[in-house]
C-alpha cells in the first residue's frame, strides 16, 4: 500500500522507496554458504562397526581323527550286548569326514532268556551279538558354542549326523549291518574331544533256518584326539 501510494506523489520517491525496499529484502535473505543456525554443517561420522566373527575353535579340514569308547547293541533279541568301540575318521572338508569303525560285544542272555533255558532247556534262535565292523560317512551339520556357568570356558559343539555299511559276525552269523543317526561332538581342547552318537542299526540274520532283518539301537560314548 504504502509503494502504491508513493506512486500517486511522485515518480523520484518511488524509485528511492523501490531501492531501499530491494535492500531490505536482500539483508533479510539467508546466505546459501552459511549454515542454518542450529544444525551441524557436516553430519558426525559414523562409528566403526567391531568385527565379531571368531576362527573356529579346532580345525578338522585334512586331519584325522581317532577314538574309542563304549557302547550298547540292544536289538529285541534276549541279549544284553554291552561293547567297545575304536575307530578312526579323516575329515576330506571341514564338514565331512570318512570313516571307520570296529566293535565287539560281550553278549549274555537276559534274565527273562535265563528262565527260558532253566525251565525249558530251550535258548533264542537269535545269535549272540560278537563283532561288527563298518564305514560310512559323517556330516558336521554345524557349529556352535555355549558359556557354561561355573565352569570359566565355552563349551564348543557340533551336532553331526552319519551313515555307516558294514558286515557283522554275531556268533558264527555274518551277515551285512548298516546304521544311521545323530552324534554330539564336543571340543574338550582343540585336539581332544568326546562324542555322543546315537544310532538305527539294521541287520540280516539267519535264524530257524531263514534270513530276517533285525533292528535296533546302538547308543554310543567316545573319546578321541585330532591327529
Amino acid at each position: 500500500m504504502r509503494c502504491r501510494d508513493a506512486v500517486a506523489l511522485c515518480g523520484g520517491a518511488v524509485f528511492a522507496l523501490s531501492v531501499c525496499g530491494a535492500a531490505g529484502h536482500a539483508a533479510d535473505a539467508p546466505d546459501p554458504a552459511a549454515a542454518p543456525r542450529g544444525l551441524i554443517a557436516e553430519p558426525a561420522p559414523r562409528p566403526q562397526t567391531a568385527i565379531r566373527v571368531q576362527p573356529r575353535f579346532a580345525v578338522k579340514a585334512h586331519l584325522f581323527q581317532v577314538f574309542a569308547g563304549a557302547e550298547y547293541l540292544s536289538r529285541g533279541d534276549f541279549y544284553n550286548s554291552p561293547g567297545a568301540r575304536i575307530g578312526a575318521a579323516y575329515y576330506v572338508l571341514e564338514p565331512l569326514a570318512l570313516e571307520a569303525q570296529l566293535s565287539h560285544y560281550w553278549s549274555s542272555l537276559d534274565a527273562e532268556a535265563e528262565r527260558v533255558k532253566e525251565t525249558l532247556g530251550a535258548i533264542p534262535d537269535s545269535h549272540p551279538p560278537g563283532w561288527l565292523a563298518l564305514v560310512g560317512a559323517r556330516y558336521s551339520i554345524g557349529y556352535g558354542k555355549l558359556m557354561v556357568g561355573g565352569l570359566g570356558g565355552v563349551i564348543h559343539f557340533e551336532p553331526q549326523t552319519f551313515v555307516h555299511a558294514g558286515v557283522h559276525d554275531h556268533g558264527g552269523d555274518v551277515g551285512p549291518s548298516a546304521d544311521a543317526g545323530l552324534g554330539f561332538l564336543v571340543f574338550l581342547t582343540p585336539r581332544l574331544f568326546t562324542r555322543i552318537d546315537a544310532a538305527l542299526v539294521f541287520e540280516r540274520e539267519s535264524r530257524s533256518g531263514q534270513t530276517v532283518s533285525v533292528w535296533g539301537t546302538l547308543p554310543s560314548l567316545s573319546l578321541g584326539g585330532m591327529l
